[in-house]
Formats: C-alpha cells, sequence, structure tokens
C-alpha cells in the first residue's frame, strides 16, 4: 500500500516523526538525529479506510530496525475523515442542496475544520440547538454579551437544520468520498510534528491532539493556541498565542523540542495574547498586543518586549492582524473598520453596519520613532484583515467582507482599491433570499452569502512582481501582477480547503495553508499546477505556513491551531529516496 503515514515517537517525549510508504508499501526512516534519539518507541500505521497498525521498536544508531504492518479494512471510517472529505461527501444533487452546502462551508469553516460536527449526528432538535450556539458564537466558540447573530447563518436556519438532520441524522446513511492516499512526490517527505502544552500548564500534553485518527477530529477547546509560526534565520520557531494566559509568545528550538514561553503584561497589568508574529530583518520579533490594540517588539538577544503607544488619531480597533514589512523597515498592520448597531426591522435581530467615520485600513509604524501613520480605506468595512508588501513597497490588505482589496502606494501614500467580487461567476444557485441578505447586512471575515471569495491573507514574490492572496470562502488562489494588477485566480484542488495564508519560498514556489484538509499545498506558477502534501494529524486546522529558505529544497513549517502542534515538512532527497527502495 502506498501513501500508508508511519509514525514514531519515543516514550515520554514531546515530537513524532511520520514518514509515508512508497509504492511497494516499504518506508524508510531518516537516521537518528535531533529530536529523533536512540530510545523505545511506539510506531504506529494509519489509512483511510483502515484499521491502524501498532507496534513498538528501541531504534539505536546504526542500527536498522524492521517492522511490518497489516492493515484491515474498516467498515465504517466516518471519524477518520479530514474536514474537506467530509464536505465531498455530503450531497449535492439538487440545487437547493448544493446552495445550502456552501452556506454551511462559508459560514461555519472560516472558524473551526469542519469534521468536528459532521463526525456526530443529531436529529433536527439536536442541530437546531448547535445552530443557535454558533450563529452567536466567534471564532474562539465563546459568547460575549451583545454578541451580534450571524445574519446569513440565522436567515437560512431553517434550511441548514433540515438538510443536516437529513444528511446527518440518527437515521441517516452517507456515501464517504476519502481522498486517494498520496503517491509519488507527494509520499517522498518527513514530517516532524512538536506538541505544544497551554502556557498556563506546562508540561501537559493534550491527550485528543489528532494523532489516533480512529478518535476523530479533536476539540478545539483544550488544544487550541498556537495560532501563527514564523521560521528564524537563527535557527529558532517563534509561535503566537492567542487563547492561553502565561504565554504571548512561544520559542521552539527543532533540535531539542523545547519551547520556551515568553509572558508580556499590558500597563493595565494583563495578560497579553497574540495573533500574528513576525521576525524583521534584525532579527526581532513583532506580535500584536490584544489588551492594546498596538504592535510590539519583543528583542531575542535581551528578551525584552518593547512597548509601541497608539496616538489618539489611530483608531482603537488597530493591529490585530498579519504583519507586513517594507524595504526601509517599517512594520505594517491593519486597522478594522468601526461598527454602528442597527436593528433589523423584520427579524428584530441587532446587527452591526459601518461606520463611515472610521472605515478601516492599514497603519504604519516607524520603529525608530515609535510613530503611526494611518491609511484609511476608500469603502468603509467591518473586517479588514491581511496586509503584505509587494516588490515595489506598495502595501496591501484584504477586506475579507466585501471581497475589495485596498493598496497603498508605496511612493506616494495613496489609497486605492481593487474589486474582486464576481457574484455572476459563482456555480451555485443565488436565492432572492441570500440577496436580500446581502443587501442589507454587511459580511466579515467569517461569514457570508454564498459567492463570497473572501480573501485574507497574502505574501509577495519580491523578486518577480508578483503577489499572491488567498481566497479562503472560495477556496482559491489570486495572482496579482502588481504593475497592471491584472488577477489570475487559481481554485485549489478541493473546493471546501478553505485557505488561510500563503508564502512564496525562494525557488518561486507557493505554499498554501488550509484550515480544513490537514494538507499543505504547493502551487507550482510556472505549470500552474498543485502539488498536496498530507499531514498525520486530523482536524490541524493550519492557519499559517513559513518558510525556510535556507535549505535545499526549502523546509516548510506550519502551525496547528486546533491541535496545538508545530510541524516541519522536510522532502526527501534523491539519495535518500534510492536508499527507500523506491
Amino acid at each position: 500500500m502506498e501513501g500508508v503515514a508511519v509514525s514514531a515517537r519515543a516514550d515520554g517525549k514531546t515530537v513524532t516523526t511520520t514518514v509515508y510508504t512508497g509504492r511497494d508499501g516499504g518506508y524508510l526512516f531518516p537516521p537518528l538525529a535531533p529530536p529523533m534519539e536512540e530510545g523505545q518507541y511506539k510506531v504506529w500505521a494509519q489509512a483511510v479506510g483502515f484499521e491502524a497498525g501498532r507496534s513498538a521498536a528501541r531504534l539505536s544508531a546504526g542500527k536498522a530496525v524492521e517492522q511490518d504492518f497489516t492493515l484491515k479494512p474498516l467498515q465504517d471510517f466516518g471519524r477518520q475523515l479530514s474536514g474537506v472529505e467530509w464536505m465531498a461527501s455530503l450531497p449535492e444533487d439538487t440545487p437547493q442542496d448544493r446552495r445550502v452546502k456552501r452556506i454551511i462551508g462559508i459560514n461555519c469553516i472560516q472558524c473551526h475544520a469542519v469534521g468536528f460536527a459532521l463526525q456526530n449526528r443529531f436529529d433536527a432538535t439536536g442541530w437546531a440547538a448547535i445552530l443557535n450556539f454558533m450563529e452567536k458564537s466567534n471564532d474562539h466558540a465563546g459568547t460575549y454579551e451583545n454578541q451580534r447573530v450571524n445574519p446569513f447563518m440565522h436567515g437560512s436556519r431553517e434550511e441548514i437544520v433540515s438538510y443536516l438532520a437529513r444528511v446527518r441524522g440518527p437515521d441517516s446513511t452517507l456515501t464517504y468520498k476519502p481522498r486517494p492516499r498520496v503517491a509519488g512526490e507527494a509520499a517522498q517527505i518527513v514530517v516532524t510534528e512538536y506538541d505544544v502544552s497551554p502556557g498556563h500548564l506546562p508540561g501537559y500534553l493534550v491527550v485528543g491532539n489528532g494523532s489516533d485518527w480512529s478518535l476523530g477530529t479533536p476539540s478545539r477547546h483544550e488544544s487550541g493556541a498556537n495560532h501563527d509560526l514564523v521560521w528564524d534565520p537563527r535557527g529558532y520557531v517563534w509561535f503566537s498565542d492567542s487563547v492561553t494566559p502565561e504565554r504571548t509568545i512561544g520559542k521552539l528550538d527543532p533540535g531539542t523540542g523545547r519551547i520556551t514561553d515568553y509572558k508580556y503584561l499590558s500597563k493595565r497589568n494583563e495578560h497579553v495574547r497574540s495573533h500574528d508574529i513576525h521576525v524583521d530583518r534584525m532579527g526581532n520579533v513583532w506580535f500584536n498586543n490584544g489588551a492594546e490594540g498596538t504592535m510590539d517588539k519583543f528583542d531575542p538577544q535581551t528578551e525584552k518586549f518593547q512597548h509601541f503607544p497608539l496616538p489618539d488619531s489611530i483608531p482603537a480597533a488597530c493591529c490585530g492582524r498579519l504583519f507586513g514589512e517594507d524595504s526601509k523597515g517599517n512594520i505594517w498592520n491593519t486597522i478594522q473598520g468601526g461598527a454602528i448597531t442597527k436593528i433589523d426591522p423584520i427579524s428584530k435581530i441587532p446587527y452591526n453596519a459601518p461606520d463611515p467615520q472610521q472605515p478601516g485600513g492599514a497603519v504604519k509604524l516607524d520603529p525608530k520613532t515609535g510613530e503611526y501613520t494611518f491609511y484609511r480605506a476608500l469603502t468603509p468595512g467591518l473586517t479588514t484583515y491581511g496586509v503584505g508588501v509587494d516588490a515595489e513597497d506598495n502595501v496591501w490588505f484584504t477586506r475579507s467582507g466585501s471581497d475589495l482589496l485596498g493598496i497603498v502606494d508605496g511612493r506616494t501614500g495613496k489609497v486605492s482599491e481593487l474589486s474582486l467580487s464576481a457574484p455572476d461567476q459563482d456555480d451555485v444557485e443565488h436565492t432572492v433570499r441570500d440577496k436580500e441578505l446581502a443587501s442589507k447586512f454587511e459580511p466579515i471575515d467569517q461569514y457570508g452569502p454564498p459567492w463570497q471569495k473572501g480573501p485574507r491573507r497574502q505574501a509577495s514574490d519580491l523578486k518577480n512582481g508578483t503577489h499572491w492572496i488567498v481566497l479562503s470562502k472560495s477556496s482559491g488562489l489570486a495572482k496579482i501582477d502588481i504593475r497592471t494588477r491584472k488577477v489570475t485566480e487559481y481554485p485549489l484542488p478541493y473546493r471546501y480547503s478553505f485557505p488561510y495564508h500563503v508564502a512564496v519560498d525562494k525557488n518561486h514556489m507557493v505554499w498554501v495553508a488550509t484550515i480544513n484538509t490537514d494538507s499543505v499545498f504547493k502551487f507550482n506558477p510556472f505549470t500552474e499546477q498543485f502539488a498536496e502534501y498530507r499531514l498525520p494529524t486530523l482536524g490541524t486546522d493550519v492557519r499559517l505556513v513559513s518558510v525556510d529558505n535556507s535549505t535545499d529544497p526549502p523546509t516548510v513549517w506550519l502551525a496547528y491551531w486546533q491541535t496545538s502542534k508545530l510541524a516541519r515538512i522536510q522532502f526527501r532527497t534523491a539519495v535518500v529516496t534510492r536508499a527507500a527502495g523506491r
């Protein structure tokens, strides 16, 4: 069997190494080197549709150990499915089913991988109770006082409940549609996964972490923490923590698996959580100060934090998203749009409308002076998400709720816009109700109508003037010529992948992280083809991909938000491939 994931983990350790079988069913782990060391290991083999094979082995340097596995087919393997496989399995035989399925995807998977919900069965009452909570929930799965209802989920509530009760009810049957196992180049990788303990519980390891596929997709409530990561040229990996107390940012030593936590307190003595993280050209670590809405810095040499307070002229909804850095060393981030509370006269639900006086936009920080400069968006909107700097120092910011891109001219500072919206090109039915909801309610990054594209995070190829943006809601990748502003869109291999972040390596390859696939994708801009590399954890909910260009080929790093792991993907050389007999 080709494409079977074979994993090994030393007893009492926090690092798991996985390889994939070749065409003849053989597999080969790399020679022992940190973090893999001599010792007793648990070894297991997994493939969707089969019971896992489990064994143990003692590994020693210079000594080969053989371990065969025989995998038995499973009749019901639903709990092994990834989110994208669950979505592929949901029926869409009628225009109505296809539309409701799209609404579920756009309004649910922007917050979490969908496998956790769909692996369970509920009747209409059960699904209605879940929907009642989720339509008022935020992406941390909590509800705040005066939390606004998702109007698109609420407006299609009866159709969603009816559909889910029919296809995932107590007595429903479903034909599973798993992806083919990986083969060829996609099987020639080594994945190293590092468990991350919660900041307030050092040494505690999450049990339901997605390593055992038979247990299904795990909940994020125990394990969600490390949202983003970035590779440091010194060889470390830094990550943000958007959830747990006692840690603002963390540092991983890949050679030892050791994690060092750093806690930062606001001026009000509050724990600071971080969303994104960035290492600048001087080696400083930047992060979002979630308590005060600022961009703050950590010096790895002195291990000191530096706070950059906002002036009164900068809106309070600042600096909560992705970082960018221009050629002058300025640090960029985004500012969310302001909101005006309104009451819908028909449904009587309160909702947020864009505030024309606070349209959102981009913000620049000069680290030398501490000065912030605000660049106002032309069109008011509730959500400003990712920011990126291109080869000409133009700054791009995404408006996920309106399918708009804002551009700050790198020379003049003038702000312009580019629209990606194209409802007439969508391939599902749009009802009168959909159009009414879209005309009345402003979508945000986490929800919207069926036709939305949802531009999120971005990266620029600084060598050739190409800018890349993921289209989260439509599961696409957009290429933009920064000089002509021509946009070319490429659909990902799977419709409900929900890409979240993109990075470009030194060879111009474009790497795409996704919420719902438990994979990372490589897009070759020369052949315009995608390659998929499967991850050995179920329910990863990957929000960021970072590239280490010091190796050849480049090494890829990922943060699993839902299962609290950091992962490294290394690509086998021709020598290793021949040694494996493949």
